[in-house]
């Protein structure tokens, strides 16, 4: 049986570029500099320990779009395209019943603007350049 939409989390994920684990309130810095992300983190679900096996930008976020290393992906350094079939965490959310949603910088493409095919599966989207193109 499909749970109604009101019975299903909203999800959210705010995934940065070289941001320290203790800039944030919620991860034990004193300035208050991010009170919003601080009370999303304290009343959602916060990964409090975290760490990625690629600290480069879009093999970082290809690994966190299919969960694979950056190896497998394809991308494994700036500048390479995410796969069109690849199947990412917006189409396993679709897949699920959610309506998903990308904002931000996404740097998995080959294409200025994105085309949506791609986009990784997200159907709203509103993102940012990709990164430079680098030679092979």
């Amino acid at each position: 049986m499909t749970a109604n939409r009101s019975d299903r989390p909203n999800v959210i994920v705010f995934f940065t570029d070289q941001q320290r684990w203790d800039t944030t309130g919620v991860h034990g810095n004193p300035l208050g500099l991010t009170p919003n992300f601080d009370r999303m983190a304290q009343r959602g679900t916060d990964v409090h320990f975290s760490f990625t096996c690629q600290p480069v930008c879009g093999p970082a976020r290809s690994v966190l779009q299919i969960g694979m290393y950056a190896t497998q992906t394809g991308v494994w350094r700036n500048g390479r395209t995410l796969a069109e079939d690849a199947v990412t965490l917006a189409k396993c959310f679709h897949q699920g019943g959610y309506t998903t949603g990308y904002i931000g910088k996404w740097h998995l493409a080959a294409n200025d603007p994105v085309p949506e095919r791609e986009r990784g599966g997200y159907e709203y989207w509103l993102a940012a350049r990709p990164a430079p193109r680098q030679q092979s």
